[in-house]
C-alpha cells in the first residue's frame, strides 16, 4: 500500500527484531515508527520498564528537534504539536547452549507477537483475542510531555524456544486476521505461512489484496517478520511489507 505507516527493524547479528505501526491520523507517524524500530533493533537492552522510559524520552526529543528545524505550514505545525503515535512489538533472542535460545519481548498497542509450536499458538501478546482489536489501544507517543508513565503500559514477556518454533511479529490488521483465521480457516493461515517462508512477496501481496477485497482483512498496511528456530539456531528471518 502507498504511504505505508508500518516499519520493520532487524538485526540478525544480535537476534533482535521489531515491527511498529504508526497511527495514520497523527503527524509524521511513519518517521516515528521507523525511528522506534531502528533504535530498538540496534539496542542491547530495553527489556525492562526502567530502561524503556529514558529511551522513549530520548527518541521523542530527537524527533521533535527534527520537526523544529523545518518550517511548517500552520495546519501541519498545529498537528505536529500533538505529536506522533505508534504501536510497537520487539523480540530479542539470547543464546543458551544447554536449553536452546531463550527470548524476551516487549509490546505496546496492537502490534503482536505470535509464538507457534507446530500448528499450535503457544502465546500471543499483547492481544490474543481477534475480537479485541479496534478498541483504541494505548499507543506510544512521541511528545515527551505525553510520555509520563507510558512505560508502565508495555507488556513484557519471556520464554524458551524449541527447534521448529516459529515467531511472527505482526502489525494490527494482519495480527487480527491471523488470530481469527487460525481458528476459522487454518488452511488459509498455512498458505500465508508457506508463501512467507518461501519469500514469495508477489504472492503474499496478491493474497493480502484478495483478503482485503473479501473483507476478511481490514484495509490497512501489513508488516510481518517471521523467524524459525532450527536445531537451536535462528533460521534467517523473512520480512514482508505490503
Amino acid at each position: 500500500m502507498s504511504e505505508c505507516e508500518d516499519a520493520i527493524g532487524v538485526r540478525r547479528d544480535t537476534h533482535r527484531f521489531c515491527v511498529a505501526d504508526g497511527a495514520t491520523e497523527a503527524y509524521d507517524s511513519r518517521r516515528w515508527a521507523r525511528l522506534l524500530t531502528k533504535h530498538w533493533a540496534s539496542s542491547t537492552r530495553l527489556l525492562t520498564i526502567e530502561a524503556l522510559g529514558p529511551w522513549i524520552q530520548a527518541l521523542g526529543e530527537r524527533i521533535e528537534k527534527r520537526w523544529n528545524k523545518k518550517p511548517l505550514p500552520w495546519y501541519a505545525e498545529e498537528k505536529a504539536q500533538s505529536g506522533a503515535f505508534a504501536a510497537l512489538v520487539g523480540l530479542a533472542f539470547f543464546d543458551s547452549r544447554d536449553t536452546g535460545p531463550s527470548w524476551q519481548a516487549i509490546a505496546i498497542g496492537d502490534s503482536c507477537l505470535v509464538h507457534k509450536r507446530g500448528t499450535d499458538i503457544v502465546q500471543a501478546l499483547p492481544i490474543s483475542d481477534p475480537d479485541a482489536f479496534g478498541f483504541h489501544p494505548t499507543l506510544l507517543p512521541s511528545t515527551p510531555a505525553k510520555q509520563a508513565g507510558i512505560a508502565e503500559n508495555f507488556t513484557i514477556a519471556c520464554g524458551q524456544a524449541q527447534p521448529g518454533d516459529v515467531f511472527l511479529l505482526l502489525t494490527d490488521a494482519i495480527a487480527a486476521w491471523y488470530l481469527r483465521m487460525s481458528s476459522e480457516d487454518p488452511a488459509r493461515v498455512a498458505e500465508l505461512e508457506r508463501l512467507i517462508e518461501t519469500n514469495n512477496a508477489h504472492a503474499v501481496d496478491k493474497m493480502m489484496s484478495s483478503e482485503r477485497s473479501q473483507r476478511r482483512l481490514r484495509n490497512d498496511d501489513v508488516a510481518v517478520i517471521r523467524i524459525q528456530v532450527r536445531s537451536g539456531n535462528l533460521h534467517p528471518v523473512t520480512l514482508v511489507e505490503t
